[in-house]
């Protein structure tokens, strides 16, 4: 993590809105890195049934890739993969290194014997031998597997002890955070706002680029399996068997964008058993999850503009939202981003007008 040099009696009071994978590790990094941080949600980790587009808590979740090499978002998600390796060294975190094995239905390269751009940021990479003909390219390594119910409570309890504090309250407006219930002697400099799917309907934001996309999952009880497992179509669905600490295993893979129905539309129709029909045979159905993808139109939005609230109080907004079914692999690297992007416009001289900083 880097550091930024404010001395600690002027620690700039941020509010990060969101409680999510993302507005976690951005409150804790900015929280690491001399800031004095609160976050604002009405829905956190300790929730024993969240809503369904409070999407975190229903994620699967492993590091692999699903953008192209050009795409900005594999350098933001290859930077951090190793931060998620250091992680996994503490039994608490919830994550854990296992071996992973990627079925496609078509050459991920476009190119006959090259090899995926994520080859060289993985360990143990290998093309291996397809035992599914219906997806003859495959390969293998190991990545971080995260268990989310233990992630995001690690990474909340990270942030508490590092100073951090948590609000629990719903926003109608972003500048709203600005007016801290409590006895902060300062006004609020900075406000992030991570929301996910919500910055669509956030005053102040009201981003209409941002949609839902479903997801099904069905948490089954196999302790032997250790594996994570994942079939990719050309045509964008993809299929996953991931392998958790506790001896569960989440097979998933719906993708339905623009699909707000929140019931389990049929028991045990997760995708992952197209992909393997034996698994229901071999299983017992444990949970079934639905949740919703924040999704957005033309990505995540990582950008920082200055803004006023009702008052005339001048506040810094950032925006790190968008990351649809990447969150988990990406969250360190968009935090990143955002910090660089805060400490940038801190430096720069307010105008009258709105200035914005674009990363993504």
């Amino acid at each position: 993590m880097t550091n930024h040099t404010h001395p600690k009696h002027e620690r700039p009071l941020v509010a990060v809105i969101g409680a999510g994978v993302v507005g976690l590790t951005t409150a804790l990094l900015l929280q690491c890195n001399h800031y004095d941080v609160t976050i604002i949600s009405d829905e956190f980790p300790w929730e024993d049934k969240p809503r369904p587009d409070y999407a975190s808590p229903k994620a699967g979740a492993h590091w692999r890739s699903m953008c192209d090499e050009d795409d900005e978002r594999a350098k933001v998600s290859s930077e951090k993969h190793g931060t998620f390796q250091e992680l996994a060294k503490n039994p608490e975190s919830g994550i854990n290194i296992r071996d992973a094995i990627d079925y496609f239905d078509f050459n991920p390269t476009g190119h006959e014997g090259r090899d995926p751009w994520w080859s060289k940021v993985v360990d143990d990479f290998k093309k291996i031998p397809s035992t599914n003909a219906a997806f003859p390219i495959a390969y293998s390594y190991k990545t971080p597997v995260i268990t989310p119910n233990i992630y995001l409570k690690f990474l909340l309890h990270q942030f508490k002890q590092a100073g951090g504090h948590v609000q629990h309250r719903k926003l109608s407006h972003v500048t709203e955070a600005a007016l801290w219930v409590g006895t902060k002697p300062r006004p609020v400099k900075i406000i992030v706002n991570c929301t996910g799917f919500q910055a669509r309907h956030l005053g102040g934001v009201n981003d209409l680029r941002n949609f839902q996309t479903r997801g099904q999952t069905a948490v089954v009880r196999a302790s032997w399996i250790h594996e994570t497992v994942t079939w990719i179509s050309k045509s964008g669905s993809i299929m996953y068997v991931i392998p958790r600490s506790n001896g569960d295993v989440v097979l998933g893979g719906s993708h339905e964008a623009y699909q707000k129905y929140p019931k389990i539309l049929t028991p045990g129709s997760s995708a992952a058993y197209a992909a393997s029909p034996d698994l229901l045979s071999k299983f017992d159905i444990v949970d079934q999850k639905v949740g919703f993808r924040p999704s957005r139109i033309g990505g995540v939005r990582v950008e920082v503009e200055h803004g006023r609230t009702g008052t005339g109080q001048h506040v810094l907004i950032a925006h790190n939202y968008g990351h649809g079914g990447a969150g988990y692999q990406s969250s360190w690297g968009t935090a990143q981003d955002t910090l660089e992007l805060i400490q940038k416009a801190e430096k720069e001289t307010v105008d009258e007008q709105p200035t914005e900083f674009a990363r993504l």
